[in-house]
């Protein structure tokens, strides 16, 4: 059976999207109905299945002319290396249709990126909430 990437927000299950976040790993246990949430409004989304299973899920931010931003990227253990992950971003990058896009990543996971094209910036910076946990998670010098 082949993998196949939907925009159709209502195939979802936002407890399979929670459970496929925990076990990608994309940091902490994120609660269904506020990823349903954020999903429901970012302007760009994408799904990825493997006949009714959801394996992949990314989505992204944007104006719609000059910024976007890219987030949630996230694929099941078992299909990372498939390039799953890379038809994702290249469904946001292409949907996007704006100057600059950024991207949000989990430490550790550059490379992947860096190998998609995407620069790191020297003039990104980030107020965080709970700014012990994000320097404990890697997230902030």
């Amino acid at each position: 059976m082949e993998i196949s990437l939907s925009t159709d927000i209502d195939r979802v299950s936002w407890e399979a999207l929670a459970r496929l976040f925990e076990l990608a790993p994309l940091g902490k246990k994120r609660d269904p109905e506020r990823l349903e949430a954020a999903f429901r409004a970012s302007a760009l989304r994408v799904f990825a299945f493997h006949g009714p299973e959801l394996i992949g899920a990314g989505r992204a931010l944007s104006d719609g002319v000059w910024r976007a931003a890219i987030y949630d990227v996230a694929v099941l253990p078992l299909y990372q290396g498939s390039g799953t992950g890379s038809r994702i971003i290249r469904h946001l990058v292409e949907s996007a249709k704006v100057d600059v896009i950024m991207l949000y990543a989990v430490p550790g996971r550059t490379a992947f990126y860096e190998r998609m094209g995407f620069r790191k910036m020297t003039t990104a910076m980030a107020l965080m909430r709970n700014e012990d946990d994000a320097r404990e998670r890697g997230l902030i010098e």
